[in-house]
């Protein structure tokens, strides 16, 4: 999917704190998490990131880079 940046509304301020996914990512194994822990995850060029559930409630948009390219998630 291409973003199509006529369609977008980018006026105005936030409606909601945008999370700006900086630094190491950490393994899940060492993440220490819940057992049930609900992540939202996702792939590009055979690279993975996963974010919590709960975080992505509060902040509803994630941004960051991955596989050397920039990425936006909305929850």
């Amino acid at each position: 999917m291409v973003f199509d940046s006529d369609r977008a509304m980018l006026k105005g301020p936030d409606t909601f704190k945008r999370f700006n996914v900086t630094g190491n990512a950490v393994p899940l194994n060492e993440a220490n998490l819940k057992p049930k822990e609900e992540l939202l995850v996702f792939e590009r060029a055979g690279e993975r990131r996963a974010l919590l559930q709960k975080q992505m409630v509060y902040h509803h948009v994630a941004q960051g880079e991955l596989a050397g390219e920039p990425y936006l998630v909305s929850f």
